[in-house]
C-alpha cells in the first residue's frame, strides 16, 4: 500500500496526526529564541599582554615575538598578527574554518603557560579571548544633567549601571567616561628646589606616613583586646600635615604645596550632542535572546528616569531596534509572498477546493518544520526567517503538482477519491526525485567551512526542513483536503465568472506555447544558437558585476572612528570631536554620541580597541529620509581635512552585523614588508597616494600609527655614581617632575580615593622645570642629556614578520574590484629593492567563501545526476537535464545586472535555489514525456503531449515562487537589503527557468531522442 493511499483510507488519523504536529510547531515558535544572526563563533583568538612602561620596540621584541614562536605550531593556524603598543601587545590568531576552537584554546593556553618564563618579569600573564559578534553591546545610553558630572557618574555607578546588571539576560554595564576623584598634591617647583626637595621624596614621605599598622593586644584579666593604631589619613585636610624634608626640620606638606580633592585628568570624554555625558554600554549573555532583554532593559530605563528626573537617561542605540524592525519587515514580506501566491493559485487551479488546500500546505509547513528546526538549535534571526520566506515560493510546488494531476483525472470522470489515489502514486516519483535535487543544492552548504556557510547553515536547515515537510504533507494531507467529506459544489458566481474571463486568455498562451515548441522541435539550430548567444551575454553581464561577501546593510547608524596623530593631547581630539557634531548637526542628525580617548575594560574584552587620548568614536543616526552612504558622503565633503586620513565611516552600525558585514567586511589592505622599516614607510607613502586616486575606495589612511616625536633621557651614570645618588632616585625624580607620582591612597568606607603628588600648574609637563629640579643637591639637568628623536608608535607583525599597513574601504563595485584596481595600481609603480606588497582583507575571505561554494555547487551537480539516473534508470537523460538546466540561472544574472546588485553569497545560493527549482521542473516534465513515449507515441506527439499536461502546473509553480518572493525585491525595512540579491536572482532565474523547461529541454530531448533511434 502506497503512502498516498494509506492517508487516504485513514483521512481522521492523517489530520489528527498533523494537527498534533502543528501543536508542537506553534510550542517551538514560542520558544525558540530571536536575535539578529544565527550564532556564529568566529575562528579567532586575541592574546593581550601588558608591559608596563615598555615602549613599543621593546614590547615587539619581548612580548609579541615570544608569544607568536609559541603558538605558531598551533594545528589549524591561518594568520597570526600582532600589534605592539607602549606598554601592551595584541596578538591576534585566526584559524581555519571548522577548527574546534574549545580544544584550541585549551591548547594555546597550554603554550601561552609554557612561554610564560620566556617574557619578562615585569610582563603580566597574557590573557586569551575569543572572539563573538553576539559579545557587541546590545545598547549604549548616555547619561546627562545639570549638576556636577562627579556626582552624576557616582548615581550612575552605584545604581543605574547595578539596576541594568540585575537583569535577566544582562551580563555586564560599563560605565564610560566617569571622572575619577583624585587628592592631588600640586608642589612649588621654587620652593622645592630651594629645600632641595623632589615630587618623589614628598611621595614617599606622605606614603609613609599614611600605613596601615596592626595595633597587637592588650590583655585585661581573662579577656584579651586588640588595639587600633589610627595611623592612616581619614580626611585630606591631614595630609598637608605631614612632615617633609630633613628630620627636625619643621618643614609640612603645607609649608610647599597644597592639597585638594577633586576630578584626576580625564583618560575617557563622553559627548551627547555637543555636552559632558557619561555612557552605559550594556552587555548581554551568550545566548540571551536580545529582543527580551532590551524589551525589560526599557522598561528598567522608565523606572530610573522616574526616580531619578535630574539623570536624563537616552537611548543612543539599540541593537535590538534593528532586529525587530529586520524580523517585522520578513515576516510581513513572508505573509505578503504567501497571500499572493494563493490569490496566484486561485487564478490558475480552477477549484476553490484544491486552491485552499494549497494555500493550507504553506502555514502546516512552516509550523511543523519549527519542530525540527528547534531540535537543530535553529534561532529565529533573519537568515532562517529568510529561508522561510524562500520557502513559501517553494513549498506549494509539490502540492500545486499533486492538485493539478488530480483535477486533470478528476475532469475526464475519475471518482474524486480514485483520482487523488492514482495521481498521487502517478506523481510521487518525480516529486521524490525533484525535491531531493532541490533540497541537495543546500544539503552541501551544512558541511561547508567559511563566514557565509557558518551563516547560511540556518537558512539551509530552514529550507530543507520546510521542503521535506511539503512533500510529506503534499502526498499525505494533499490528496484527504481535496477528497474531502464528499464532492465538491459549484463555485461561486464570481469566481466562475472570473474563470470564464480568464479561460480564454489561458486558451491561446496555451496555443501559443504549442507553436513555440513546434517552431523549436522544427529548428533546433536556431534554439542552440539563441541559448548560446544569451549564455554569453550572462557570462559578460557575471564578469560585470560587483563581487563582495555579503551585501551592504544599511541600519540607519554611521560609526565614525577619528585617529589623529599619534601624540595629539585629549582636549584637542575633544575640539575635532566638535567640529564632527557640528557638521552632523548641518547635516540634520540629532543627538550625536561621541567617546574620546581610552576604551573601558569591558569594551576591550569585546574586541573594542584600546583607544588613546588621538582616538574618539562618534555614533550618528542617520536623518530620516537620507541613505547611510548619502550621508557619510555628506560628512567627509564636510569635513575634507579630516576625511584625508584621519576619518572613517562604519555604515554597519552597532549590531551583529557590525562585526561581519561593517568595515571589516569591506576593508582592502596593503601590507608591505621591507628589510628596513624606512624603507616599508617610504613605499607606503606610495601606497597611500595610489590608492587615494581610485574612485571605488574611500577612507584611506594608515591602518597602525607609525612614528612620533619623543623626548629621550641619557643618564650620566659616572656623574650620578661621583654624586652618590642611584639611577633610580634621579628617574623617580624626572617622573615626579613630568606627570607625578603615587602616594598610596585616602581609604573610606566604601572608597579609596588615589593621592597624586606633582608639580602645580603647567610646571607639570614642563621638560625645563623637570630638568632644574634638584636631586641630593644637584639639578638633574647636570646629571642627564634630553634629546628629541621620532620613535615608532605601533609595530605590527603579520605572520612573524614586520609590516606598515594602508587600508581603505571599497565603497562601490565591490571588494574584488576595488582588490583588482589595486593591484593594478601598484604594479604600475616600481617599489625599492626588497620591498615586497601583498593586497589582502576582506577579498581574501570572498575568494575563499567563492571556492567553497563552487565546491557545493560541484558536489550538488554530482548528487542530483546521481538522482536522476535512479529516477529515469539511464545515465543519457540526466546528463541532458543537466547540461541544459544551469542555463536557467541566466536570468537571475541578468536581473541582478539590470537591478544594480552584486555577486555575493545570497545572490549566489538565490541562483542556485534557481538551478534545482528548473530541474525540479524538468523531472516533472521528462516524467511525463516518457510516460506518453512508454504507450507510443512518436518523439514530436510525446513532447506536445507531456509539454500540454504539465503546462498549467510548471507555470503555476514558476509564478507562485516569483510572487512569493517579489516583496523580497523591493528591500523595505530594516535588514530588507540582505534579501534584494536573493529575490533578484529567484525571480530572473524563475523567468529564465521556465524558458528553459518550456523549450530549451524538449528541444534537445528531442535532438538526442532522434540520435538514438538514427543510431538504432
Amino acid at each position: 500500500m502506497s503512502l498516498p493511499e494509506l492517508a487516504l483510507r485513514r483521512p481522521v488519523t492523517t489530520v489528527a496526526a498533523t494537527v498534533a504536529l502543528v501543536l508542537l510547531g506553534a510550542v517551538s515558535l514560542g520558544r525558540l529564541p530571536v536575535s539578529l544572526l544565527p550564532d556564529v563563533t568566529l575562528p579567532v583568538l586575541t592574546i593581550r599582554t601588558n608591559f608596563p612602561g615598555a615602549a613599543a620596540p621593546e614590547v615587539s621584541r619581548f612580548i609579541a615575538e615570544p608569544i607568536e614562536e609559541a603558538i605558531a605550531a598551533s594545528p589549524g593556524l591561518v594568520e597570526l598578527r600582532s600589534v605592539s603598543r607602549n606598554g601592551q601587545a595584541t596578538t591576534t590568531a585566526r584559524f581555519s574554518w571548522g577548527t574546534d576552537m574549545a580544544a584550541t584554546v585549551l591548547n594555546v593556553r597550554e603554550r601561552l603557560d609554557n612561554a610564560r618564563a620566556r617574557l619578562p618579569e615585569r610582563a603580566e600573564r597574557p590573557t586569551l579571548l575569543t572572539s563573538d559578534p553576539g559579545e557587541r553591546p546590545i545598547a549604549i545610553l548616555a547619561i546627562t544633567g545639570s549638576g556636577d558630572l562627579r556626582s552624576l557618574a557616582r548615581t550612575a555607578q552605584e545604581v543605574h549601571a547595578r539596576r541594568l546588571e540585575q537583569l535577566d539576560g544582562v551580563a555586564s554595564v560599563a560605565v564610560v567616561g566617569a571622572p575619577a576623584d583624585e587628592i592631588r598634591i600640586a608642589l612649588d617647583p621654587d620652593r622645592l628646589r630651594a629645600l632641595g626637595l623632589t615630587p618623589g621624596d614628598v611621595a614617599k614621605a606622605v606614603t609613609d606616613a599614611n600605613v596601615g599598622a596592626p595595633g597587637g593586644t592588650v590583655r585585661r584579666g581573662q579577656f584579651r583586646f586588640s588595639v587600633r593604631a589610627l595611623t592612616e589619613f581619614t580626611t585630606p585636610a591631614e595630609i598637608g600635615n605631614t612632615p617633609v624634608g630633613p628630620a627636625g626640620s619643621g618643614i609640612r606638606l603645607a609649608d610647599v604645596g597644597t592639597v585638594s580633592l577633586g576630578a584626576a585628568d580625564p583618560k575617557t570624554v563622553v559627548r551627547l550632542a555637543g555636552a559632558a555625558a557619561l555612557g552605559l554600554v550594556v552587555y548581554k549573555d551568550a545566548g540571551a535572546n536580545t529582543v527580551a532583554v532590551t524589551r525589560h532593559l526599557y522598561d528598567a530605563i522608565a523606572t530610573l528616569r522616574t526616580e531619578f528626573p535630574d539623570a536624563r537617561l537616552t537611548v543612543v542605540a539599540a541593537q535590538a531596534g534593528f532586529v525587530t524592525d529586520a524580523l517585522s519587515n520578513l515576516s510581513q514580506e513572508i505573509i505578503a509572498g504567501g497571500v499572493l501566491s494563493i490569490l496566484v493559485i486561485l487564478l490558475l487551479m480552477g477549484s476553490v477546493r484544491s486552491s485552499l488546500a494549497v494555500a493550507l500546505i504553506v502555514p502546516l509547513s512552516v509550523l511543523i518544520s519549527l519542530v525540527l528546526l528547534q531540535a537543530l538549535h535553529v534561532t529565529i534571526n533573519v537568515l532562517s526567517l529568510g529561508g522561510l520566506a524562500l520557502g513559501v515560493g517553494l513549498l506549494v510546488d509539490n502540492a500545486i503538482v499533486v492538485a493539478e494531476a488530480t483535477g486533470r483525472l478528476t475532469e475526464v470522470g475519475t471518482p474524486p477519491f480514485e483520482a487523488a489515489r492514482v495521481a498521487a502514486e502517478e506523481v510521487t516519483g518525480p516529486l521524490v526525485a525533484g525535491t531531493l535535487t532541490t533540497l541537495l543544492v543546500f544539503g552541501p552548504i551544512v558541511f561547508v567551512r567559511g563566514l557565509a556557510a557558518a551563516l547560511f547553515r540556518d537558512l539551509s536547515l530552514s529550507v530543507v526542513a520546510t521542503l521535506g515537510v511539503s512533500l510529506v504533507l503534499a502526498l499525505t494531507l494533499m490528496p484527504v483536503l481535496i477528497v474531502g467529506r464528499g464532492a465538491e459544489g459549484p463555485p461561486p458566481r464570481w469566481y466562475a465568472a472570473l474563470l470564464s474571463r480568464l479561460a480564454p486568455a489561458g486558451r491561446r498562451l496555451a496555443e501559443a506555447y504549442e507553436h513555440g515548441m513546434m517552431w523549436s522541435l522544427a529548428r533546433p539550430r536556431a534554439v542552440f544558437s539563441l541559448s548560446l548567444a544569451g549564455l554569453l551575454i550572462t557570462i559578460g553581464m557575471a564578469w560585470q558585476l560587483p563581487r563582495e561577501i555579503l551585501p551592504q546593510v544599511d541600519e540607519g547608524v554611521v560609526v565614525a572612528t577619528l585617529k589623529l596623530p599619534e601624540g595629539t593631547a585629549l582636549e584637542e581630539t575633544v575640539r575635532q570631536v566638535s567640529r564632527f557634531e557640528d557638521a552632523a548637526g548641518r547635516l540634520g542628525a540629532t543627538n550625536v554620541y561621541g567617546r574620546v580617548g581610552a576604551a573601558t575594560d569591558e569594551e576591550i574584552l569585546a574586541g573594542v580597541d584600546p583607544g588613546s587620548p588621538a582616538t574618539a568614536q562618534l555614533i550618528v543616526s542617520v536623518p530620516p529620509g537620507r541613505s547611510a552612504a548619502e550621508f557619510a558622503d555628506a560628512l567627509r565633503q564636510a569635513l575634507p581635512d579630516l576625511a584625508e586620513g584621519a576619518l572613517a565611516l562604519d555604515l554597519a552600525g552597532q549590531s551583529e552585523f557590525g562585526s561581519l558585514i561593517g568595515r571589516e567586511g569591506r576593508v582592502v589592505r596593503v601590507e608591505v614588508t621591507a628589510p628596513r622599516p624606512a624603507d616599508a614607510e617610504r613605499w607606503a607613502d606610495t601606497a597611500r597616494a595610489a590608492l587615494s586616486t581610485i574612485p571605488t575606495l574611500a577612507d584611506v589612511r594608515d591602518a597602525y600609527s607609525g612614528t612620533q616625536p619623543v623626548v629621550e633621557i641619557d643618564l650620566d651614570r659616572d656623574q650620578i655614581a661621583r654624586r652618590r645618588l642611584t639611577v633610580a632616585r634621579v628617574a623617580d625624580a624626572l617622573a615626579g617632575a613630568l606627570g607625578g607620582v603615587a602616594a598610596s591612597e585616602l581609604r573610606e568606607t566604601d572608597r579609596r580615593t588615589p593621592i597624586t603628588v606633582r608639580l602645580a600648574g603647567n610646571a607639570n609637563e614642563n621638560l625645563a622645570a623637570a630638568l632644574a629640579s634638584v636631586v641630593g643637591g644637584v639639578p638633574v639637568g647636570q646629571l642627564v642629556t634630553a634629546r628629541e628623536t621620532r620613535a615608532p608608535i605601533e609595530v605590527v607583525r603579520v605572520n612573524q614578520r614586520p609590516v606598515t599597513v594602508v587600508e581603505a574601504v571599497a565603497e562601490r563595485g565591490g571588494t574584488a574590484r576595488a582588490a583588482r584596481d589595486v593591484r593594478r595600481a601598484l604594479t604600475a609603480r616600481t617599489p625599492a629593492a626588497g620591498v615586497t606588497w601583498f593586497v589582502g582583507g576582506a577579498d581574501v575571505e570572498r575568494q575563499r567563501t567563492a571556492s567553497e561554494l563552487t565546491l557545493v555547487a560541484v558536489l550538488s551537480v554530482a548528487l542530483m545526476f546521481l538522482v536522476l539516473a535512479g529516477e529515469f534508470a539511464s545515465f543519457t537523460t540526466p546528463l541532458l537535464v543537466m547540461t541544459t538546466v544551469p542555463l536557467a540561472g541566466a536570468g537571475g544574472i541578468a536581473l541582478l545586472w539590470l537591478t544594480g546588485q552584486s555577486l555575493n553569497a545570497v545572490s549566489l545560493i538565490g541562483l542556485i535555489v534557481m538551478i534545482g527549482l528548473a530541474d525540479n521542473e524538468a523531472v516533472i516534465k521528462l516524467d511525463a514525456i516518457q510516460r506518453f513515449r512508454a504507450r507510443g507515441h512518436s518523439i514530436e506527439e510525446a513532447i506536445l503531449l507531456g509539454g500540454r499536461q504539465r503546462l498549467r502546473a510548471i507555470a503555476m509553480t514558476s509564478l507562485t515562487t516569483i510572487v512569493g518572493v517579489l516583496p523580497l525585491a523591493f528591500g523595505i525595512g530594516g535588514g530588507g537589503q540582505l534579501y534584494q540579491p536573493l529575490a533578484a536572482g529567484v525571480i530572473g532565474g524563475s523567468i529564465s527557468a521556465t524558458l528553459v523547461t518550456f523549450f530549451l529541454l524538449p528541444t534537445a530531448y528531442a535532438v538526442v531522442e532522434r540520435w538514438k533511434e538514427r543510431k538504432a
